[in-house]
């Protein structure tokens, strides 16, 4: 494991807006939880409720025999569906005919119970929490390209992202002010997002993403293209072996973007990562800084804020 943790040099000021976005995400986070719990309850209590012996046979058959809980993953597929009626519809079309009724017959009375019980669904469940929060890629929607990198979907997804955060924003807050650092938040949002929708575009496979690991990959850009030398001090361990070191933002760019270049490109299976966003969010940081902030590029670099090794920058 090797995890940024911090600058390597004291800040001259608190860094109080990325500490009140990790504040924010938190509390944003635990609202989620408290929305997860609510729609797990009406789920559980709705797939427990008697169906029919028809209508849970119609459930299992499409669920498959490997599905423990067929009312559960058949109604998640279908409410997670971007178009939830051609999901039905597909599902029955896949569906072999019921026993004793002809191939028409048996696909009019499948659509008609998977209609009906996604009503019920319906009216009973509330809408899938992450379909609330997340950004869909084929939406465009440029408040949910923004608010998305605030949520989050698992507690180990949140406290990664905001131990790397606050490694590279605390000093980009400082170098940029309150003002650009909040713009670049935004315009890394954004651009993540816009990159995101036109890659799934051309692909033909729209998504939903979440989190705010895009603008964390974009916080480490900027701060590759404002002080690359600046080091940050990471902590590292191996079974019994750990200890920490200072390494120099470009070389950490260089890593972590450049291993998500690779991810994406040699196609290799990342779970539920949004490389994409990582990449697009890494490369939006670094333009946003060649674009607008060049002259605070040479102001620091005539500060002489980053010394020699041995000795800490001043800022």
């Amino acid at each position: 494991m090797f995890i940024p943790v911090k600058p390597d040099f004291p800040l001259p000021r608190f860094p109080i807006l990325t500490v009140l976005i990790c504040v924010l995400c938190l509390a944003v986070f635990m609202h989620q939880m408290n929305i997860w719990e609510e729609y797990r309850t009406a789920f559980s209590s709705f797939c427990g409720e008697p169906k029919g012996r028809l209508t849970e046979m119609v459930l299992a058959r499409i669920a498959g025999p490997e599905s423990a809980a067929p009312c559960f993953d058949v109604l998640i597929d279908i409410d997670r569906a971007p178009d939830p009626a051609e999901t039905i519809l597909q599902m029955t079309n896949e569906m072999k005919p019921l026993a004793g009724l002809n191939a028409e017959d048996s696909r009019a009375y499948v659509l008609d119970k998977l209609n009906e019980q996604y009503r019920l669904y319906q009216n009973s469940v509330p809408t899938y929490p992450d379909n609330k929060f997340a950004y869909y890629t084929g939406s465009w929607n440029p408040i949910a390209m923004v608010t998305s990198s605030f949520t989050h979907g698992s507690w180990s997804h949140i406290i990664f992202n905001l131990i790397f955060f606050f490694a590279f924003a605390t000093t980009i807050e400082v170098l940029i002010g309150s003002f650009s650092f909040i713009a670049v938040i935004i315009a890394i949002s954004i651009f993540g997002a816009a990159f995101s929708s036109m890659a799934a575009g051309l692909l033909g496979a729209h998504y939903s993403t979440l989190g705010l690991s895009g603008v964390v990959m974009g916080m480490m850009g900027l701060y590759a293209f404002l002080l690359p030398a600046g080091r940050i001090r990471c902590y590292y361990w191996f079974i019994i072996i750990f200890g920490s070191i200072a390494v120099p933002a470009w070389a950490l760019a260089v890593w972590f973007i450049g291993r998500d270049i690779y991810h994406l490109f040699a196609n290799v299976d990342t779970g539920v990562v949004d490389v994409m966003a990582h990449v697009s969010g890494g490369a939006a940081g670094y333009l946003y800084g060649a674009i607008f902030l060049r002259s605070r590029r040479r102001e620091i670099k005539a500060l002489g804020l980053v010394k020699p090794l041995g000795q800490p920058p001043v800022i």
